[in-house]
């Protein structure tokens, strides 16, 4: 007869704890190599920095058809006015960089703004404020303007943020997954996101520290970093299902792995503040400007409502371009997918790659409506290419692995200069105007 067959977290090896390392020479710790030596460090930047280089030619050279924008537009709401081929720092702060602009200059309104028939108006609490803030700061620093500071700071914190993701993922599931990755988010179609004045690289940094600070089970550093992210992209909620995993694994292995009583109280906090910290911003906005529900009022002016499963949207969406061959071809994506996080190969990523994996991109679905945003929020779904990476590392195609990710990578940047040319740059006021 059969055995019981194993539990899925039995399928995950946890993390071993940390010991104390072995001294060694400076010729053979790559921790103490010279940088350019250290293919942790230069592998990363160097992908990083040639695709963020061909898209400051895509910003460059589209931007010339760019229109001017006005106060009176249309489309976008612009406080502050460009002209027409404004240049490729102006042009990165198209859309809501014209909102973050707003809050480094003024900051956040007090009381809130409203209309004759006092209705909230939309105004800059609905934008969360880890990246404006800083970059305000860094203008107050460097008496720079925003449209060079803050397009500076997501390009250098998207950097950072793609070095430790590639430590992270090689020491989670290997070298190959982490170049896989690595070469993947920086070539996504809307990577170019990272070099202008929005939230992606904020919100990237602040993912990989959460995950990195869990899987070597720093769970103070972790809580630090998921109030970071609370204040950074309303995702934190997200978090939960990583943090759950990291602690039923932990509690599985605890024969082999001592899990002390200090550290289950630890993983139950980091659970209820990846829960409770989804309320730290609008908690916020309430106490500063003294209306309880100001948050909530404010997003209302945008007619988004945080509590609506917007599951609906996508289902219908899939059916009005596609009919019923676009559900079942959706059904057999997330079908394969589902299968393939509960197979020993994703179990290998670690409960933390894990949990994020499968959480975020449902979140996206039940929380996000349909829209073009949603292809830049994908970005943070980096284990995704996790996956891409393990199907070119099989037998039929490992030999051609290599090609096949250049190929790839190649392929995405040619497909961001048409997300630039067709999500960023603004070329009209009229007919169907897409936005990033």
């Amino acid at each position: 007869m059969r055995g019981p067959r194993p539990s899925l977290v039995a399928g995950f090896t946890a993390p071993a704890p940390a010991t104390e390392a072995v001294r060694l020479p400076d010729w053979a710790d790559p921790r103490r190599a010279p940088w350019w030596r250290r293919f942790g460090l230069w592998f990363p930047l160097l992908v990083y920095a040639v695709t963020r280089a061909v898209d400051v030619v895509y910003f460059s050279l589209m931007q010339r058809h760019q229109i001017a924008m006005t106060s009176e537009n249309g489309i976008a709401r612009v406080l502050y006015p460009t002209a027409a081929a404004p240049g490729y720092f102006p042009v990165t702060a198209n859309w809501d960089g014209q909102w973050y602009h707003e809050i480094a200059d003024l900051g956040y309104p007090v009381p809130l703004p409203t209309g004759p028939d006092g209705a909230v108006q939309q105004n800059p609490w609905a934008f969360y404020p880890v990246f404006p803030m800083l970059t305000r700061a860094l203008m107050w620093l460097t008496r720079g303007d925003f449209y060079v500071v803050g397009s500076t700071v997501s390009l250098v914190v998207g950097a950072v943020a793609v070095v430790l993701m590639f430590r992270l993922v090689d020491d989670a599931v290997g070298r190959w997954s982490a170049i896989t990755a690595t070469v993947l988010v920086s070539s996504y179609v809307a990577a170019p996101v990272l070099q202008t004045s929005y939230t992606e690289s904020c919100a990237l940094l602040a993912v990989v520290l959460v995950l990195s600070a869990l899987r070597s089970r720093r769970y103070g550093w972790t809580l630090a970093a998921l109030v970071l992210l609370a204040l950074t992209r309303n995702i934190v909620l997200a978090m939960a299902p990583a943090i759950l995993a990291h602690g039923a694994v932990r509690w599985a292995h605890r024969d082999r792995a001592a899990f002390p009583v200090l550290q289950r109280v630890w993983v139950a906090l980091l659970t209820a503040a990846s829960l409770g910290l989804t309320w730290l911003w609008p908690t916020i906005c309430g106490l500063i400007t003294g209306e309880g529900q100001g948050y909530a009022r404010t997003m209302a002016a945008w007619r988004v409502q945080a509590s609506e499963i917007k599951l609906h949207t996508w289902i219908d969406y899939v059916y009005y371009d596609y009919g019923y061959g676009g559900w079942v071809v959706a059904g057999a994506l997330v079908a394969a997918y589902a299968w393939f996080m509960l197979t020993p190969h994703a179990q290998r990523w670690g409960p933390e790659l894990w949990g994020w994996a499968g959480a975020y991109p449902a979140y996206q679905v039940l929380v996000t409506g349909i829209g073009p945003s949603r292809i830049r929020y994908f970005l943070l779904a980096f284990p995704v290419a996790i996956l891409l990476g393990w199907l070119a590392d099989r037998a039929p195609w490992r030999r051609w692995r290599a090609w096949l990710l250049t190929v790839a990578g190649a392929g995405g940047v040619a497909l961001q200069g048409w997300w630039i040319w067709n999500y960023w740059i603004i070329l009209g006021t009229t007919g169907d105007v897409q936005f990033p």
